[in-house]
């Protein structure tokens, strides 16, 4: 996952910058290393994949 600016993440399937209100992380269940931020119009195109969880709260992650 990609911090910009402090509060910002760069979506990983389109790579435009979003505020961190609106992004999702996926995680694979298996490999918590293992993850992906995705902005809404990217998740709503693959969804959750079996085997994944998402957090719709980053907010967290910023300064």
């Amino acid at each position: 996952m990609e911090i910009v600016d402090g509060d910002k993440a760069e979506c990983d399937r389109c790579e435009s910058v979003f505020p961190l209100e609106d992004v999702s992380l996926l995680e694979k269940e298996t490999n918590r290393a293992y993850e992906k931020v995705l902005c809404e119009p990217c998740l709503a195109a693959i969804g959750v994949p079996k085997g994944y969880t998402l957090r719709r709260d980053v907010t967290h992650l910023g300064r």
